[in-house]
């Protein structure tokens, strides 16, 4: 096994914090949620403020003509701008000694090696869906359904034209078609694709009953092109020892919003998560053993604020 570097009572664990970056790419179907609603944004510190786009002079051009010998128009922050603070996180998991002399891994580095990493995708699984529910359920209470919209089981009323007024909306507040997404839940988009008004639409009239649609073909029949994602993230909210309940992180919801790639403090997506520094969630694992050596424990730690950065730039649909 590799050495560790002491960082403290626990050591920075260069095998598994390797290991744990890849596997971050593979479960990246849960993470990409998160990231879509409330991307990753560096900061570089625990506190700051951050630009808010709460009204359209927000997104109104800057004046840029200057005198000779006089400054530069400052783009600075304002009253009506926020404040992040990001609070520690972390999550552990342990590798008893029964678990080691089980796996046959006693003085064996293959079967440790393999034990190990069982346990960091587990960790990992638990820190990416931990971080996409507490994500959604920002985004589901700093938002409210669109007004007299939503009712798709309607076979008279058109999701298309509902989805376009919400996509105009958007172009205008953000001055742009770029970057503008279309979250739903995966009930919502069975529901959309078999809503006869969009299967003429999609189908160029021929609605037929045992036809379907695909994305591209709903993103034709959308007024410009988005990025369109049904999400399937489903977790039960009960506690062990009690009746399992599963949910649906968006169930019943439909999102059009403005997000951007590798975003910042300036730019107006509509949530953020942000985390102190460039790694993330991830930036290494660290591992420690227990005084007694009965156990080991391997953890990560981040910081996190997930703050709603735009009100301007998210439109939400509750369908039924």
């Amino acid at each position: 096994m590799s050495t560790p570097t002491v960082l403290g009572a626990a050591t920075l664990n260069y095998q598994l914090t390797a290991y744990a970056q890849g596997l971050w790419n593979d479960i990246s179907d849960v993470i990409k949620l998160a990231e879509r609603l409330a991307p990753t944004t560096p900061v570089p510190g625990a506190s700051g403020q951050f630009k808010k786009f709460d009204d359209k002079n927000s997104f109104m051009p800057e004046k840029t003509a200057r005198a000779l010998g006089a400054d530069p128009v400052l783009i600075s922050f304002n009253a009506n701008d926020d404040s992040y603070s990001c609070r520690p996180q972390a999550l552990e998991v342990r590798v008893d000694l029964a678990e080691d002399q089980a796996a046959g891994s006693i003085g064996g580095d293959v079967a440790t090696n393999l034990l190990d990493q069982g346990k960091i995708r587990a960790l990992l699984n638990k820190v990416a869906l931990s971080h996409v529910i507490d994500v959604t359920n920002a985004v589901l209470t700093g938002t409210t359904g669109q007004p007299g919209v939503g009712n798709w089981s309607d076979p008279g009323v058109d999701p298309i034209d509902q989805i376009n007024n919400q996509l105009l909306a958007i172009a205008q507040d953000c001055g742009s078609t770029q970057n503008v997404k279309l979250t739903m839940d995966l009930s919502v988009w069975s529901t959309l694709r078999s809503h006869p008004k969009v299967k003429a639409r999609a189908l160029f009239g021929a609605a037929d009953s045992l036809a379907s649609i695909s994305i591209e073909q709903l993103n034709a029949a959308l007024l410009y092109p988005v990025d369109i994602m049904p999400a399937n993230v489903v977790y039960d909210p009960t506690r062990l020892n009690q009746t399992g309940s599963k949910t649906r992180a968006l169930s019943g919801v439909c999102l059009v919003h403005y997000s951007v790639p590798n975003a910042t403090i300036y730019d107006p997506s509509a949530f953020k998560s942000f985390t102190v520094g460039t790694a993330g969630f991830l930036g290494s694992v660290r591992t420690y053993e227990a005084p007694n050596q009965l156990w080991r424990g391997h953890l990560v730690d981040w910081s996190r604020d997930i703050k709603q950065t735009s009100s301007l730039s998210m439109r939400r649909i509750n369908v039924s």
